[in-house]
């Protein structure tokens, strides 16, 4: 097993932070880097949203990955929980919904670290049942998903920043 831990920092509020992280799924059209994500489902249970989400990834799968994959299973499926009360997202991604070839189970959490700061903080676990290479995807998953993390937080902030334009959100 893999173990990828993350710490990002944001220069604004937990409430703009968390805002972005939510909404900008819903206009995808202004993100082309997220344009491999697809919602599949969403639900609302009180201050849980559960979510269902199809990634794309055959772009950029590292070649290792690539070979191991069954026919049909260059997308990832993400399922997931956000606890709003708690500000902590806990999810399971798979390769085509299969855990077969390797699993990715993890967290993140979301806090404030000062009026106008905040930030989020990733712990994650990954496993490959993969016959002798195991480690050797594991690693390689770790190192795109760690890739994929930073992306994330630069649509995030350049969400924030299309919610500024709109007057939407406090300075930060």
């Amino acid at each position: 097993m893999k173990k990828l831990s993350i710490q990002q920092e944001f220069e604004h509020p937990l409430q703009t932070l968390l805002e972005a992280r939510e909404e900008r799924y819903k206009r995808l059209d202004k993100f082309p880097e997220l344009k491999n994500v697809r919602v599949v489902s969403e639900t609302r249970e009180g201050e849980l949203l559960k979510q269902v989400r199809e990634i794309s990834i055959a772009d950029s799968l590292p070649p290792i990955i690539a070979t191991l994959l069954p026919a049909g299973a260059d997308h990832l499926l993400e399922s997931s929980e956000f606890d709003a009360r708690e500000h902590l997202h806990t999810f399971r991604v798979t390769p085509g919904g299969h855990d077969q070839i390797f699993l990715i189970k993890g967290e993140s959490r979301y806090y404030s670290t000062g009026e106008n700061a905040s930030g989020r903080s990733y712990e994650i676990d990954i496993t490959s049942k993969a016959f002798l290479v195991g480690p050797v995807v594991e690693n390689a998953i770790a190192e795109v998903y760690a890739k994929n993390l930073e992306k994330d937080r630069r649509s995030i902030l350049h969400f924030i920043e299309l919610l500024k334009e709109e007057g939407r959100t406090a300075a930060g």
